[in-house]
């Protein structure tokens, strides 16, 4: 299918956000998906899978969910993984002082923003998102998101802040907070590495607390997987769990997006 993508803006709560749209070619309606992005930002990667699921059928908006934070202007996204390192050092700021100065150079900025960043600001304009993508004609009606990484963290806590979306998919995101998970409206799948026991542990707290409260959630474990296995662009790509995970994850999303009795506009 032949599809269309073009940088726009739509408004939140806070102002303006920009955001990446990717659409199927014709007049639609199609449902709506919201890409949520990696810690890395609104990049190439993230527009890419936008495109490949306007290719499925959707209309596929990713926000850019630092569209409010003028520190992460000032960030090389080659900084931030090891700025996000330095967390486990016992003295991050010696251990940055260490480094040599080109690379502190980049680094040093990351940390300040991992440090001092706002996140308020994210569920709000994720929520505008879904307000946005519901009123447009091309829509029709019915959304879901589907986010990786930090994205897939803030596709769990968009579901578990009571958004009004029709599916929710989590890429080897961190859980949402568990007394939150009674807000939750939709059915919700989670795709973890076998290899991320950071992230891949703390999943059964949300099976449980989904299961005690009656919602709908299914969570897969890729073994030999590491975290952040579905980005092509990374080391950590893992093709055989990328590709079985896209394959469940197109079939839920038809399910509850395709299948979500809305009707057309």
């Amino acid at each position: 299918m032949a599809v269309s993508g073009e940088r726009m803006t739509y408004e939140g709560p806070s102002g303006a956000v920009t955001a990446y749209l990717a659409k199927p070619e014709g007049s639609g309606p199609w449902p709506g998906l919201i890409v949520i992005q990696e810690v890395f930002g609104l990049v190439p990667h993230i527009e890419d899978m936008a495109r490949r699921f306007a290719e499925q059928g959707y209309l596929a908006l990713a926000p850019d969910m630092y569209s409010h934070d003028q520190l992460f202007k000032n960030v090389n996204p080659q900084g931030v993984v090891p700025a996000m390192m330095l967390r486990r050092e016992a003295d991050p700021a010696k251990a940055l002082e260490a480094m040599p100065a080109e690379q502190r150079s980049i680094v040093a900025p990351a940390w300040e923003w991992l440090t001092k960043r706002d996140q308020s600001t994210y569920i709000p304009d994720l929520k505008a998102a879904v307000d946005w993508l519901k009123a447009r004609p091309d829509c029709t009606g019915a959304v879901g998101s589907i986010g990786y990484c930090m994205g897939g963290g803030l596709s769990g806590q968009l579901a578990a802040a009571g958004a009004d979306i029709n599916a929710a998919v989590i890429y080897y995101g961190g859980i949402p907070p568990v007394d939150q998970v009674p807000n939750v409206k939709c059915a919700v799948q989670g795709h973890y590495g076998g290899d991320d026991p950071g992230i891949t542990n703390t999943v059964p707290q949300l099976q449980a607390a989904m299961a005690a409260n009656g919602k709908d959630f299914t969570a897969y474990v890729y073994e030999g997987a590491p975290h952040a296995f579905n980005n092509d662009t990374r080391d950590s790509y893992h093709a055989d769990a990328s590709k079985l995970a896209w394959e469940r994850t197109n079939e839920f999303l038809a399910k509850h997006l395709k299948g979500a009795a809305v009707g057309s506009r």
